[in-house]
């Protein structure tokens, strides 16, 4: 039958055995469809966060700087520095997945009743917690899809208490949000509320210098020339305090740990620092000698250039402390304004199908499984059998090594 109709061969020998196929599918299958049928229903409610925005106070600003222009790198608004390609999508996957917000869940679901952990809580919270943190884990998992958004699934036996949890997993997301966010706004009063007294103070002293120096000399009126000239050098100081209170919100924290950024600041502020006291002693800078082009060294005396530097410190002082005063009145109402909620795009539901155990996948499965094994038993045993009958002598070698087998298997059970 195996010569010629090879093909053949093999629909023969499954009729030829179908009594042997009939009993071994019964003994594995009969068990199987049991089991399967005995297994707990699980539901799996899935819920999707639509990508969050940079919380960043819009039109906040410091000192006329804006928040998000103060780091030359992603800072994503809540008071940390982040790798180049990590979004806050990452971020919140992170928040997501962390023990504080499962501990939270867990301990705000009863999920340690449901899983019989309560015993062990309460005589050791710490391992009771342990447990419980992984048996959460197995049923529970976070993914950012291909768009951006956070895809959130729990698995549980009672739908009911799987949109449970994923509701209380959707509401502590959104309170720890909520507390980075308010955190990073009352810092950033803090902050500006610090810079608004430095500013005041700035702006007092140049006052009374400029006062001081009026009451020896007299009181000048600079000519349109001069004017202009004490203008750009109160732009320069205004560049310059900026620069060093971009440096000083970035060692703050107020726009990301600090970093080599703030060193940058501070160097450009001390090389912007040369190039003032260069011009305020009429010495041309390079790359500033538009400022002096048209005024000859001889044209102002000591006194007018000594009483430019000072209208220029107050001109400077007078900008910083309205705007410090402007910022720190928008941190205020920012920090009073109610927080943005999470944007949730398919809130947690009943989810009408059961995920697991697909009991017909399992059941096809194991039949698939089983026909293979025993279809290919079933041609090795043929083979076999060929062999012993048509080549004894090449079988010789393989029964007395099977001989040798049965006969240590006999040896160990004695």
């Amino acid at each position: 039958m195996s010569e010629g109709k090879r093909p053949l061969w093999y629909l023969y020998l499954l009729l030829k055995n179908r009594w042997f196929l009939v009993k071994a599918f019964l003994i594995i299958m009969i068990p199987t469809v049991v089991v399967t049928f005995m297994l707990t229903k699980k539901y799996t409610v899935i819920s999707t966060i639509m990508p969050p925005e940079d919380q960043s106070a819009s039109g906040l600003s410091i000192a006329g700087l804006g928040l998000s222009e103060f780091a030359g790198y992603f800072s994503g608004g809540m008071g940390f520095s982040l790798p180049l390609m990590t979004t806050m999508s990452d971020v919140f996957e992170e928040i997501l997945k962390s023990r504080s917000l499962t501990e939270h869940v867990i301990m705000s679901t009863a999920f340690l009743d449901s899983t019989d952990l309560r015993s062990i809580y309460d005589e050791n919270k710490p391992l009771g917690l342990y447990w419980a943190r992984k048996k959460f884990l197995e049923n529970y998992t976070t993914s950012i899809t291909p768009s951006g958004f956070l895809r959130i699934e729990f698995t549980a036996s009672n739908p009911w208490y799987a949109v449970e949890v994923s509701e209380s997993i959707i509401a502590t997301l959104d309170s720890i949000n909520n507390e980075i966010n308010i955190s990073r706004l009352e810092q950033t009063t803090a902050f500006l509320e610090i810079r608004k007294r430095n500013a005041d103070s700035l702006l007092n002293n140049a006052v009374a210098s400029l006062q001081i120096f009026e009451e020896e000399h007299g009181i000048f009126f600079p000519d349109e020339e001069l004017q202009v000239f004490i203008e750009s050098i109160a732009e320069l100081k205004t560049q310059y305090i900026l620069l060093l209170t971009d440096a000083s919100a970035l060692r703050a924290g107020i726009s990301g740990d600090y970093s080599p950024v703030a060193l940058l600041k501070e160097r450009q502020a001390q090389e912007l620092l040369e190039v003032i006291r260069m011009l305020e002693s009429g010495t041309p800078a390079e790359g500033y000698d538009d400022i002096l082009s048209s005024m000859s060294p001889d044209q102002f005396s000591i006194i007018q250039y000594e009483y430019a530097g000072l209208r220029a410190d107050y001109e400077m002082a007078l900008r910083l402390s309205a705007g410090a005063s402007m910022s720190l009145q928008q941190a205020v109402v920012a920090e009073g304004r109610e927080q943005q909620s999470i944007r949730v795009l398919d809130p947690p539901s009943h989810p009408g199908w059961k995920s697991k155990p697909k009991r017909s996948y399992i059941i096809l499965e194991v039949f698939l499984l089983a026909f293979i094994s025993l279809f290919g038993f079933l041609i090795v045993r043929e083979n076999v059998r060929d062999v012993m009958k048509k080549h004894p002598q090449q079988w010789e070698p393989w029964r007395k090594l099977l001989e040798e087998i049965r006969r240590d298997i006999s040896f160990r059970r004695k």
